[in-house]
């Protein structure tokens, strides 16, 4: 059974651990090297500065997030079973979809204080250089929260059914699968051949299409959404977030972790 403050509990300790491993400081120099690559952009690209500026912002932001997604992600469950200190925790007593849970909230949270802190610095950095922050850049930042809550589901599904080396390599390949699946269909290549078509229809219809959070080429290119396609991708990754929470929490209730 849930307990609010059990999850909270155990979400703030995770958050406190995962913070120990001196993460923040990566972000701090990550987020140098954000400042320094913008100001190389702006002494040597002529035209379109702020552009480049906010090229390098967002795809550092998504790389580091994703990174810490998956890295801390794979070891989430597994070092705490390594450790035994499950065992204690479950015992007290605390319900596995609370233990669960309380662990993703709490790295969840340091993803969003990633977030937080090299965004600030990308709109700081582009606005300084003239360039406009419209509404579509805060989808953007908002939709690669969501695509990194989504890989950290995935590689935690991955963990509890198999190594950690494996549940790394899985969730990559379905991270690129996931941004790939679009321009594959669309393939002259495949549209000749039926059967792979088919295969790859089936594949976007069950597995995670990380393309539909990725807004990067639309902010660069000057390019609008409609606001359906962006809710519909929202809806998306927030459906499919609980469903994987959902089949995670099914399967570590039955894990026996003897």
């Amino acid at each position: 059974m849930l307990s609010l403050s059990k999850i909270q509990t155990i979400a703030l300790f995770t958050m406190r651990d995962i913070l120990k491993s001196k993460i923040l400081l990566n972000v701090f120099l990550i987020g140098l090297a954000l400042m320094l690559l913008t100001y190389i952009a702006a002494e040597f690209t002529y035209g379109v500065p702020e552009r480049v500026a906010l090229d390098i912002g967002l795809g550092m932001l998504t790389i580091s997030s994703l990174g810490i997604a998956l890295f801390m992600g794979a070891t989430l469950i597994s070092k705490e079973i390594d450790s035994r200190t499950v065992y204690m925790i479950i015992s007290r007593p605390v319900s596995r979809s609370s233990f669960i849970l309380g662990k993703v909230v709490g790295l969840l949270a340091v993803l969003v204080i990633n977030i937080l802190l090299l965004s600030t610095m990308t709109l700081i950095a582009t606005s300084l250089l003239g360039g406009k922050i419209d509404e579509l850049v805060w989808w953007a930042i908002g939709f690669i929260l969501i695509e990194s809550l989504l890989l950290l589901l995935v590689v935690l599904f991955f963990s509890l059914i198999s190594n950690t080396i494996l549940s790394i390599i899985m969730s990559l390949v379905l991270l690129f699968l996931g941004h790939a699946i679009q321009d594959t269909q669309s393939l002259s290549f495949v549209q000749e051949r039926p059967l792979l078509g088919t295969l790859l229809k089936i594949y976007h219809l069950f597995l995670p299409g990380f393309y539909k959070l990725n807004l990067k080429d639309y902010i660069l290119y000057d390019q609008s959404l409609p606001f359906s396609y962006l809710s519909g991708s929202l809806i998306y990754g927030m459906a499919y977030s609980f469903f994987l929470i959902f089949i995670i929490i099914t399967i570590f209730e039955k894990k026996n972790l003897d």
